[in-house]
Order: structure tokens, then sequence, then C-alpha cells
């Protein structure tokens, strides 16, 4: 009965709100399964367990539903899964499940505001910030159980006091010194979300395409190993130009 929504209607307009129905992961893989099979080439999954903590407390934990998704179907036995999440408990039981039998699998630990906590470490009592994962004893804790970590994109390349993109921080470096990939989140292709570098016109809502593909080049040489973007077709763009 769930309908899709456009999640920011003030750039984006509210043009196909209710069209389309919410899929189940179940859906989700057969769809990228026929997809890759017409295609050619094989297409990748990166689910994301949110709030697994809420959920585990409301009697309807997720983890090991997800992992027998998974295994259900033919296609993610063997393709490249990547399963996300803002949580660090989820993450590392999932690790102990999966071991050794599932090389396909990989685990991303994703970072919010360095000055928040993980939900479940906040839960818990506990103290540990992602600006505490984000230091170099923090990425090499996370490497442990994860592939790769998500943050901002901000965190790698912050913006300067007139919104243009400043230096580079360390945390590229320091994630590939502890063996971890940097797979941040999110492009987004209109000028409000871009810095002031990549800006066409003076309007917020402007749609980007050049300013966008910039962007993804200029964190793709600060080191980024993989990206999200609400545009594929300019992250293609933007890596196949290069």
């Amino acid at each position: 009965t769930l309908r899709a929504r456009e999640r920011l209607p003030e750039f984006r307009g509210t043009r196909y709100d209710g069209q389309f129905q919410i899929p189940t992961l179940d859906e989700i893989i057969d769809f990228v399964a026929a997809e890759a099979a017409a295609q050619g080439r094989t297409v990748g999954l990166i689910p994301e367990i949110k709030h697994g903590t809420y959920f585990q407390k409301a009697g309807l934990p997720m983890e090991d539903r997800v992992l027998a998704i998974l295994d259900a179907h033919s296609y993610t036995r063997t393709a490249p899964v990547e399963i996300q999440s803002f949580e660090i408990a989820n993450l590392r039981y999932l690790r102990g499940k999966l071991g050794k039998s599932h090389p396909n699998v990989r685990l991303l630990q994703l970072l919010d505001d360095p000055k928040e906590q993980p939900y479940d470490v906040a839960a818990a009592g506990g103290k540990l910030t992602y600006a505490d994962m984000m230091k170099p004893a923090g990425l090499r804790e996370i490497a442990g159980y994860a592939d790769a970590i998500g943050p901002n994109i901000r965190a790698i390349i912050p913006l300067d006091k007139d919104g243009r993109l400043g230096q580079p921080t360390a945390l590229a470096h320091d994630a590939h010194a502890a063996k971890l990939e940097l797979h941040p989140y999110t492009f987004r292709p209109e000028n409000h979300f871009q810095a002031k570098n990549f800006w066409q016109g003076s309007d917020p809502k402007t749609f980007n395409e050049a300013g966008s593909i910039a962007e993804i080049r200029a964190y793709l040489d600060a080191g980024v190993d993989a990206f999200f973007t609400d545009d594929p077709a300019l992250g293609r763009k933007a890596v196949d130009g290069r």
C-alpha cells in the first residue's frame, strides 16, 4: 500500500508522487537480476539497514532476514552486494554471520555528522562519536568488521567560509592506511547541493550537470573509491570522462 514520494520537493517537484509502489527487497533483486541479464553485465546492490536498533526493540530485527533474502536468490549469492548501516553492532553481527562463506557480500560503515553518535551506541549509553570513528584509531577499529566507510562528502573536502571547496582532510589517507575503501554520500545535481565553485548561475534550484560532474571528479582526485549520487548517469559521465 506504500507509494513513493519525492523527498526533495522544493527542488524536484511532486509530479511523480504516488505513481510508484515501494518494492520489496525480493522485487529489487529480481529486477536487478533481469536487467543484468538484459544488459549482459553484472549489476551490484547496496542495501541499507536503517534504524536497526529501533526495529530490534520493536521485535522486528531485520539483519537475519536480509541475509536470508540474499541467500534465497541465486543472483545475490554471487553478484556484488554491500550492506550499509549507520550503526555498528549490526554490522559486527553481520560480519560474524557472513564469515568467509559469502565473499561477494561486503559491509559499509556509514558515518554521520562528527558530533553525532551511532544510535546503538547512544542507546547503550556509550560515548563514541562519529568524529572518534573517523580518527586513525577509529578507522582501524572499523576495519576489523567492515570493508569501507561512507562519510558525508564534506568530511573529505569541506567547504570554506565562501561555500567553495576547501583543502582535503586527512580522511582519505587515513582510511586507505587502515585498508578501508571510501564510499561517500551524496552528490546531487542541483546548485544548492554543490560547492560554489561549480554553480551555474545563481538559482539554487538550477539542475547543473557540468557542476555535478566537476565536483565528483574533484572528490575522485582526492582519493574516493566509489560514491553515492542522486543522478547515476552523471556519475557515470564523471568516471568515464576522467
